[in-house]
């Protein structure tokens, strides 16, 4: 285990003194719940002259019931998350992702924000809000932005920045998610699927499923959506989604355990949708 190396750390109270230290830093780093950043200090080959901790930027925590949208303040924890009957009520895919999500210690400690901003290939959260069309607001010094989480993860980011919120887009729709690991030594998914659809007039509408492969960032099956798009879903067959996930499988270039994985956690989804539609 590396040991840390001398840096200046500040833990400002609102969002403007923070902006105002990392445009001043030379080498900065953001710390959310430190899960993914304390590991990055013991292995980074530039290290950061000042660590900005946003621990009492109190604007930055909490869950909001908004008119057609819920927003999640960045540094809510992914405990919280889980805990919320908003989300519950709105998001089931997203508490699926957080309930699975490392151990209930990290948990406790990891936030939204984080596991969005490290921009690592195998959390679990990016590929549920990609599902869920969420938007993340990016704060730097002077200026703030709102972009998709796709965007965000697609282009190079500000080099000062502060996400300060994740906004969701409420609907009538059906959120899942599925996830698979091989060992529990390294609690990471080594494929993971989120699925979204919006019911019009019983049939499936905006159809999205993402798949995170932990090597590289999470990808849309476009061919299986388009399979069960303007379908009831009972009427959408398992012939249909398998011919079409064979199509998105060979622009993916995935190895057989994972197209296996994802085939199983198609099977579920339509069985799900007889069960329970």
């Amino acid at each position: 285990m590396g040991l840390l190396k001398d840096f200046k750390y500040y833990t400002p109270a609102t969002l403007k003194e923070a902006l105002g230290l990392l445009k001043n830093a030379r080498y900065p780093l953001v710390l959310g719940g430190g899960t993914l950043s304390l590991n990055h200090l013991k292995k980074a080959a530039k290290y950061p002259s000042d660590v900005v901790g946003l621990k009492k930027v109190s604007v930055l925590r909490g869950i909001k019931d908004l008119k057609g949208a819920v927003a999640i303040g960045t540094m809510t924890t992914i405990a919280e998350i889980c805990a919320s009957g908003i989300i519950r009520k709105n998001f089931p895919s997203l508490v699926e992702a957080c309930s699975k999500s490392a151990t209930t210690p990290i948990r406790n400690m990891a936030t939204i924000g984080g596991n969005v901003a490290s921009r690592f290939f195998w959390v679990d959260l990016p590929a549920v809000l990609i599902s869920l069309g969420a938007k993340v607001s990016i704060a730097t010094a002077g200026r703030q932005r709102v972009v998709s989480i796709q965007e965000f993860l697609g282009s190079k980011p500000p080099k000062k920045f502060i996400l300060t919120k994740v906004v969701i887009p409420k609907s009538d729709c059906l959120s899942f998610y599925f996830r698979h690991t091989k060992t529990m030594v390294v609690d990471v998914p080594s494929l993971a699927l989120a699925f979204f659809a919006s019911l019009k007039k019983g049939k499936l509408s905006g159809v999205v499923l993402v798949v995170n492969t932990t090597v590289s960032f999470p990808v849309k099956l476009k061919e299986v959506a388009a399979a069960m798009e303007d379908r009831h879903p009972k009427e959408v067959s398992l012939k249909s989604v398998t011919q079409a996930l064979n199509k998105d499988v060979e622009k993916l270039r995935l190895d057989e355990y994972r197209v296996g994985c994802l085939a199983t956690d198609l099977e579920s989804l339509l069985g799900i949708f007889s069960a329970v539609i």
